[in-house]
């Protein structure tokens, strides 16, 4: 009894460190969009900064950062994800061209 239980308990945390890391990633994810969006909203009025330059120096910024918190290994923190991409990215952008 007191083998299965450690066994159920050992599982139980391998599931919550890569839950823990899905979710991490997925927050990044969000909050890295929803700043996209905000702060290229706020610099609309600008003429030289639009919403694309901002994703990119956003991105550039978060990337350093990553990188700079990582000690200059290679992080799996955002990881691409082609179904990710298909499903929820690729067709608002075919409908905004549109």
């Amino acid at each position: 009894m007191a083998a299965a239980f450690s066994a159920v308990v050992s599982r139980l945390q391998v599931l919550s460190t890569s839950d823990h890391g899905s979710v991490v990633s997925l927050n990044l994810f969000v909050a890295l969009l929803l700043a996209c969006i905000v702060i290229g909203h706020l610099l609309e009025e600008n003429r030289w900064m639009n919403e694309s330059i901002t994703a990119l120096v956003i991105g550039l910024c978060t990337g350093i950062v990553i990188l700079l918190t990582t000690g200059m290994k290679s992080s799996h923190l955002l990881v691409f994800s082609e179904d990710l991409f298909f499903i929820y990215l690729l067709p608002p952008i075919i409908f905004n061209a549109g």
